[in-house]
């Protein structure tokens, strides 16, 4: 089985934070899953590097645009290297190929007859790059960016959205392209509904980003050059035969996007349709929006210093469900830090010690242990739930220990039941670093080896403080 699944591209206006990092550890998390099942895995990610805010952060920074991507896009890198992020390619949208097969794809979307050039006068938001209806502002002002948007008149080159709207509403209602959550599916669903209106496709006054097939004043839209990276990359690195992607994750915020122009795009150029996408919810740190004026955003980096790569992709995973806003903070994942060591770890160190104390055998079969539906979890993205059926087997397995006494087993010389507690213990490990891989890769591999080895380390140690 083929498997393709996809972050956004991030927008590089500035430094990655733990919203970026939520979004890819889920992703990779499946990646790793679907590798283990022995399905053929894409996973692709990358930066988002044209646009008017780009150019804007360059200018603050003292930088052009082209110097100004390039000194962040290695921050990205390092932060996934550090949170062991297993991707297959790195894309970014100021790759010249992708810039010339944005432009032969709008040249097709134009032979189809689904691009017009209007003028157009609207509210533009720069924080968005898009231009916001009426309805959708909240005191005169851009409900996320809390600033006014500006007037603009423009002619502009614009996608015929309108044209697709009774197709999108039958392939979302039937399931053909997957929207979820399904609370998500409803809200998209509803504004298809409601009315679709033609998209602009191209800017006139915005120079850093890709020129417009046939008009050299106008360029492609960032949104729809961005959007395009998931259909560029399989050209680009050999990867045709795995379209359409399997997977589109991202937060609820660039849903509308991901939900109705892209699969429009697609339709307009006659290609097939992802077939899910999902939309994950916002983080709150401290109960507070994440902000850098109040101080309040986390840094990847620094919690993954503090606490290892493991202990943060299994805290971000295991807090809140997956599709659901949620809060997290420092002392949460510290929280989350010691109830693996006093759960997981615990039972390892203690159960290899006592196998080496009391010199039992132990037979390294097929694991019979329950595995508590796991897999049905991570399929269905219930990240918190398959983590919660993981520490169960744990809990329980450290119940089982202390019911059994093998210490006392032991002493009363029961040597036939003490091989046999000892090792009922050991397929619980054995099945507990296998369940754990696509989550925690590292303590994995850690508990695997020392499984082998026998020779107990420490897999959660103390912090420092």
């Amino acid at each position: 089985m083929k498997y393709y699944i996809t972050t956004p591209i991030y927008y590089i206006n500035d430094v990655p934070h733990i919203g970026h990092a939520y979004t890819t550890i889920a992703a990779d998390v499946l990646a790793r899953y679907h590798r283990k099942k022995g399905d053929q895995v894409f996973f692709l990610t990358g930066t988002d590097e044209h646009g008017a805010k780009i150019a804007e952060a360059a200018q603050s920074a003292g930088k052009e645009p082209k110097e100004f991507v390039e000194s962040l896009r290695p921050i990205f890198k390092d932060t996934w290297k550090n949170l062991n992020i297993s991707y297959d390619e790195f894309f970014y949208t100021t790759n010249p190929e992708h810039e010339k097969l944005v432009q032969e794809f709008i040249k097709k979307v134009n032979e189809n007859g689904y691009i017009e050039k209007r003028k157009y006068e609207g509210l533009y938001c720069v924080g968005c790059e898009r231009f916001l209806k009426e309805s959708e502002l909240v005191d005169g002002l851009c409900p996320d960016h809390k600033k006014a948007p500006v007037k603009q008149t423009e002619e502009n080159y614009f996608l015929k959205l309108t044209a697709f709207s009774e197709r999108l509403l039958k392939v979302i209602e039937s399931g053909e392209l997957k929207v979820e959550p399904v609370f998500r599916k409803n809200e998209i669903l509803g504004k298809i509904r409601q009315g679709l209106e033609d998209v602009s496709i191209s800017r006139e006054n915005v120079r850093w980003g890709i020129p417009f097939p046939g008009d050299e004043s106008q360029t492609i839209y960032v949104w729809f050059d961005a959007l395009l990276n998931y259909y560029t990359a399989t050209k680009l690195y050999g990867k045709e035969d795995l379209w359409p992607a399997d997977l589109h994750l991202m937060a609820k915020d660039i849903l509308w996007f991901h939900a109705i122009i892209w699969p429009a795009m697609l339709m307009a150029a006659d290609l097939p349709l992802p077939k899910e996408v999902f939309a994950h919810g916002f983080f709150t740190i401290n109960g507070q929006k994440m902000s850098k004026t109040i101080g309040n955003v986390i840094n990847p980096n620094e919690v993954v210093e503090k606490f290892g790569a493991d202990a943060v992709r299994y805290a971000l995973l295991r807090e809140f469900p997956f599709g659901e806003d949620g809060d997290i903070s420092i002392e949460k994942i510290e929280k989350h830090y010691y109830s693996l060591a006093n759960n997981l770890g615990n039972l390892f160190q203690r159960t290899i010690s006592m196998i080496n104390r009391y010199e039992v055998k132990v037979q390294n079969e097929k694991l019979k242990a329950d595995s508590r539906n796991v897999d049905a979890e991570i399929e269905n993205l219930q990240f918190m739930e398959a983590l919660k059926r993981i520490d169960e087997i744990a809990i329980e397995a450290n119940r089982y220990i202390a019911e059994k006494q093998p210490w006392a087993l032991a002493k009363e010389n029961k040597v036939e039941e003490l091989t046999e507690v000892l090792n009922r213990a050991y397929s619980d490990l054995a099945l507990l670093a296998e369940l754990i891989e696509p989550f925690m890769p590292e303590t994995s591999a850690k508990m695997k080896n020392q499984l082998e080895t026998l020779k107990p380390e420490p897999l959660f140690p103390r912090l420092d403080r």
